[in-house]
């Protein structure tokens, strides 16, 4: 592909993350400099020097973005893609196309007007596992020849590659019938999964604080109105971003459709911003089935893909491939885009015996806060909080299950969120296994197995088994392959 530049619509989006901070103080100044307005005063020199300062500082930031605009190219390079910057140090990065792991394309409000597209590029890195590694924005026609063009090339075995990609590319966009529509969701679905999936935790805190606010209000105790201001900032930090979420998580849904063309799966949704993520299926390392407390109470589920690097980088998450539904209509989903993920057999629960490690350290803190809320303040705040912690270590205990299959494991965690994630053995970067000395006496083992994936999907505790099947689980890890080479044998 020839040499192109990013559309000029990023010259102006860097240009206002960089000052945004200052566009902040500013307003503020402008507010007092109204003021004075009113009064019939002139603003004052120095207001007016700060003005000046102000829009130098826009100006100068402008023309760094522009000039580095101007000065880099991307093009591809045979099966390299190319992002070369020629200023007074000149850098040239490469990145072979076989290593992209997902071809994103995100579209904001503000770039719905001037009609681009950022395609988001992530790559085979437990490095940059957490965040999008390239992120260029392009016009419509450009974002959909370079999304098309690095998907062939994925798609092309290697000995078939010297054919044509741009006539390739141009096949597959052209070709709306080789996609198949799996599922999508009407405006009432998304709406009942924002209900039935939104934060708990956000939910009894923001109950606590409203709570906390009152009773703060009404007590005369001067040390205790000290100690709960600082107290409320805190609480109020940690439970507006869940707040947050919860309530955006309609606009973030909406449309959500979910298709299938080929080895790739295609998920599309957002109102303001749509998101469209190829995620190719020999590139996927888990599929993670979850169940809110909310829904659990009416027997519904939804999944989220795990590919290499983050697929949702906006929202810190792996991208959503279905929304709640019924545990056998995901699973049929699931037969559909990948039935090699499908789980066919009744998983094995933690062992009754289990309970007891797994209640040790909850009753341990429980205690404590007992203890110190007896000593401190009020006692039976302690004995809730000892209540609250029984009841976390029994439905952790419970709720643990694990499946082994010939080729794949399934490993079910969570309190009052139930989450079961499938992972090929070939995926497995390692495993650790730990016991303490009454889970020992029981003949029972802990552990974790490690995928390469972003931080809340890396680390996967395994509950209280036999040791056993770690063992078993030990032997299907040594023996196994990668995944790709198991995927080819499916199809």
């Amino acid at each position: 592909m020839p040499e192109v530049r990013c559309h000029f619509f990023s010259v102006i989006m860097k240009t206002f993350k960089s000052i945004w901070y200052i566009i902040a103080a500013f307003f503020f100044s402008a507010l007092n400099m109204i003021k004075d307005l009113k009064l019939q005063n002139l603003p004052s020199a120095s207001a007016l020097i700060g003005l000046g300062i102000f829009f130098a500082v826009i100006l100068i930031f402008f023309i760094f973005h522009l000039l580095r605009w101007w000065r880099t190219k991307i093009y591809i390079e045979e099966d390299t893609l190319v992002i070369a910057r020629n200023q007074l140090s000149q850098s040239k990065t490469t990145v072979k196309l076989s290593s992209i792991s997902t071809v994103n394309l995100q579209q904001n409000l503000f770039e719905r007007i001037f009609d681009v597209y950022s395609l988001q590029l992530d790559i085979n890195s437990s490095v940059t596992a957490d965040k999008t590694d390239f992120n260029l924005i392009f016009d419509d026609q450009l974002a959909f020849a370079f999304k098309d063009y690095i998907l062939a090339y994925i798609n092309e075995p290697s000995q078939e590659r010297t054919a044509s990609l741009e006539h390739k590319s141009e096949v597959i966009k052209s070709d709306p019938a080789a996609e198949e529509d799996i599922i999508s969701f009407r405006f009432k679905d998304v709406i009942l999964h924002c209900i039935l999936s939104f934060s708990i935790a956000g939910f009894i805190s923001t109950i606590a604080l409203i709570c906390a606010v009152i009773w703060s209000f009404n007590n005369d105790n001067p040390e205790i109105s000290r100690m709960i201001i600082p107290t409320l900032l805190s609480i109020g930090v940690a439970t507006i971003p869940l707040i947050y979420k919860s309530i955006t998580a309609f606009f973030l849904y909406y449309d959500f459709t979910l298709k299938k063309s080929g080895d790739k799966v295609l998920v599309s949704y957002g109102l303001f911003t749509r998101r469209q993520f190829t995620l190719p299926l020999d590139k996927t390392n888990a599929l993670v089935i979850k169940q809110p407390l909310q829904a659990r109470f009416f027997n519904l589920a939804y999944g989220e893909i795990i590919n290499i690097g983050l697929g949702d980088a906006a929202n810190h998450q792996a991208p959503l491939f279905c929304l709640l539904v019924k545990p056998e209509v995901l699973q049929h989903v699931i037969h559909q885009i990948a039935p090699e993920f499908v789980l066919d057999k009744i998983p094995e629960h933690s062992p009754k015996t289990a309970l007891i490690p797994t209640f040790i350290p909850w009753a341990f803190f429980g205690i404590l806060a007992v203890i110190g809320f007896t000593v401190f303040f009020k006692g039976w705040i302690g004995w809730l909080i000892l209540v609250f912690f029984s009841l976390c270590a029994y439905f952790s205990s419970i709720t643990k299950a694990l499946t082994l299959y010939e080729d794949k494991i399934s490993i079910t965690t969570g309190i009052f969120q139930k989450r079961t994630i499938t992972v090929f053995y070939g995926k497995i970067q390692n495993m650790s296994v730990r016991y303490g000395p009454i889970s020992h006496k029981l003949g029972l083992y802990k552990g974790n197995v490690s995928i390469l994936s972003s931080v809340a999907n890396k680390i996967n505790a395994i509950g209280y088994f036999p040791k056993e099947r770690f063992q078993a689980i030990e032997t299907q890890i040594i023996s196994h392959d990668s995944f790709a080479a198991q995927y080819q044998q499916h199809q």
